[in-house]
């Protein structure tokens, strides 16, 4: 018997305001500095065959921190095989029960997770984590992989300090987008799950802005999966422009941080990395976006 219609639009509300906190969680990925100073309460784990130290505070439920810790191995394998360069760390991964995951906040107030070179942080008592796990624990399992690409950023040096996005949506995509190819690698989801996941994110919600406006803007659940499909599609262009392998087209991302890293303007290393000037790539992507914005786009 189905569900009534109301029943299911209730549903698939919670559902994407779940995933709005969690990609609101993913925007902070700086300012860790208060953990020097900030008493922090927890037994320790080492993550096996990762650099991964588990800070892991009482009332984690076990399903929780499988899912955390798959999450944060699938990736780290994923990175050290299909993108050449492991995370190297050593990397404190803080999960949080009674603490949040930024000063004088309160349990269940935080954004879902931060993260930056040497430190990760979940906050399982955050209302949208305690939804994912129970309805929906491959995505939670995402939200870890995600945290774990922006601490590989941070060791590589594209990830700006304190937020300093010029390039927001590449960073948040491709830590998106790189955390459920990890997930697939493992046999963990599919193409099909990805490509669902992105379309009940909201990524074709007709109220979202152009492309260009993220480049320092910020969003939750439907602009994050937006990113991720863009970033799907950058590397599909970089594949036709033959500066990426048709097998191993994620290695582009790879190169964009490099360049990053070595001081080469954004724009100037997007074109380099992906084969065609950033604003060209805006212009064939909004082009496009109409058809899928026309096919499954929400007003």
């Amino acid at each position: 018997m189905s569900p009534p219609a109301g029943h299911s639009r209730r549903v698939r509300r919670r559902r994407l305001a779940a995933l709005g906190l969690v990609a609101a969680a993913a925007a902070g990925v700086s300012g860790f500095v208060y953990w020097q100073d900030t008493r922090f309460p927890a037994r320790a784990q080492h993550l096996g065959q990762t650099p991964v130290e588990l800070r892991v505070q009482d009332g984690v439920s076990g399903v929780e921190l499988r899912a955390i810790r798959d999450g944060l191995r699938f990736t780290d394998r994923y990175l050290a095989r299909g993108l050449g360069r492991a995370v190297e760390g050593p990397v404190e991964a803080r999960i949080a029960r009674r603490n949040g995951c930024v000063p004088f906040q309160q349990r269940g107030e935080a954004l879902v997770g931060e993260a930056e070179k040497g430190r990760l942080c979940i906050d399982t008592s955050s209302p949208a984590w305690r939804w994912l796990v129970v309805k929906d624990r491959l995505a939670a399992t995402a939200v870890a992989a995600h945290e774990y690409v922006h601490v590989w950023q941070g060791e590589l040096g594209c990830l700006p300090g304190g937020g300093d996005y010029g390039y927001r949506w590449i960073l948040e995509g491709m830590a998106t987008d790189l955390g459920w190819r990890a997930l697939r690698v493992a046999r963990q989801a599919t193409g099909g799950r990805v490509w669902r996941e992105i379309r009940g994110a909201g990524a074709f919600d007709t109220n979202l802005e152009p492309l260009r406006d993220y480049e320092r803007d910020g969003g939750r659940g439907p602009e994050y999966a937006l990113w991720h499909f863009a970033v799907r599609r950058l590397l599909g262009d970089a594949v036709g422009a033959g500066v990426a392998s048709p097998a191993r087209p994620e290695v582009a991302l790879r190169q964009f941080c490099v360049r990053i890293a070595h001081r080469v303007a954004w724009r100037t290393a997007f074109r380099r990395s992906f084969g065609l000037p950033v604003d060209r790539f805006y212009s064939r992507f909004e082009h496009g976006r109409q058809p899928y914005m026309l096919a499954f786009g929400r007003l």
